[in-house]
């Protein structure tokens, strides 16, 4: 959310007595003593002070700078224990009720759009269908409990071989959105992935030893998987579902293979991958603790994470994902 902040802008003036001299008269400048009198010859000299001279700063003076004004926080911005809507509402916070939803403006935790039902799940006083999305980065979680995903590879050049993989997930960007019904979104924009160790393709005459590196898969599409929660699992802090389609990824790295003893079948070397089409399968998703962490569980044997072939001529594919990924905030 955006706090704006407005500035008074202060200022006194200080107007400073004016001495003028009588050129013709050729009159001295006359003198004032300790009591504000006024000594002279001067025809105005007055038994009294005279009206224009003080013993301190002219009446005009200024000491003081005027009043502050003091401005209410724009209603439309959410701080602490405040509501409303975190930008582009200009709901003020009265009486009317903005978005038709039931809720006064003055008490409604997301004013211009509707949730009759105020859900709050992070508890950050801004509803969930105007609040940001919550944002997972940080590896929760060690291998093999968590992050560790595990699929079988398949590498074919005029022979094939299917060997083993453990994906282990080093950060990434996971984000969620919830609804004010019972609906999450969840996508997942980045995960990064370690390097694999060596990995062995071995078949009759082809033995080849390989690494997945640099391996990395964005989500090109925002919040299009989705998963049911139930209101007395939301009110409670934690909520969980079965994702309703697989997330469609790009995946990125390099399949270098680093030893063949037949390099007219399998030659060695570096096989990039750039922003290869792919697919996470449907999982479990649940976030717990008000929004602190995320996890996914995955269970799948059958579906294609990616297929490619390298440069080099070898067909390598991805099937099936099993284990839990886990990240927080």
């Amino acid at each position: 959310m955006q706090t704006r902040l407005l500035t008074p802008f202060l200022a006194a003036l200080t107007l400073a007595p004016i001495a003028c001299g009588d050129d013709k008269g050729g009159s001295t400048s006359s003198e004032t003593d300790a009591a504000g009198s006024t000594t002279g010859t001067s025809p105005a000299t007055t038994d009294g002070p005279t009206p224009t001279t003080t013993d301190g700063p002219t009446p005009s003076t200024t000491d003081e700078p005027p009043p502050t004004t003091t401005v209410d926080p724009d209603p439309t911005t959410t701080g602490d224990g405040t509501t409303g809507e975190p930008a582009d509402c200009a709901a003020p916070a009265d009486a009317a009720d903005e978005d038709g939803d039931g809720v006064a403006n003055m008490a409604d935790n997301c004013r211009c759009d509707a949730n009759p039902n105020q859900l709050d799940f992070d508890g950050n006083s801004v509803g969930n269908v105007c609040d940001v999305p919550l944002k997972f980065t940080i590896a929760d979680g060690t291998p093999p409990e968590f992050n560790k995903l595990d699929t079988t590879a398949e590498a074919e050049k005029t022979l094939k071989c299917n060997f083993p993989v453990s994906l282990i997930v080093l950060n990434g960007d996971v984000q969620v959105t919830l609804d004010d019904a019972g609906t999450a979104k969840i996508w997942a924009a980045k995960l990064n992935f370690a390097d694999t160790p060596e990995l062995t393709c071995d078949l009759t005459l082809v033995k080849v030893k390989l690494k997945i590196q640099q391996f990395f898969a964005d989500g090109p599409d925002k919040f299009v998987v989705g998963f049911p929660f139930t209101l007395p699992d939301h009110d409670a802090g934690s909520i969980s579902g079965q994702t309703d389609s697989p997330q469609s990824i790009l995946v990125s790295g390099i399949i270098n293979v680093t030893e063949s003893n037949n390099e007219g079948l399998a030659p060695t070397g570096e096989n990039p991958l750039e922003m290869v089409p792919g697919a996470f399968p449907t999982g479990l998703a649940s976030v717990v603790n008000k929004g602190e962490q995320v996890s996914v569980v995955f269970d799948d044997s059958d579906s294609i994470v990616f297929m490619q072939t390298t440069m080099s001529g070898i067909n390598i594919k991805l099937t099936g994902l099993k284990g839990t990924l886990r990240l927080k905030m």
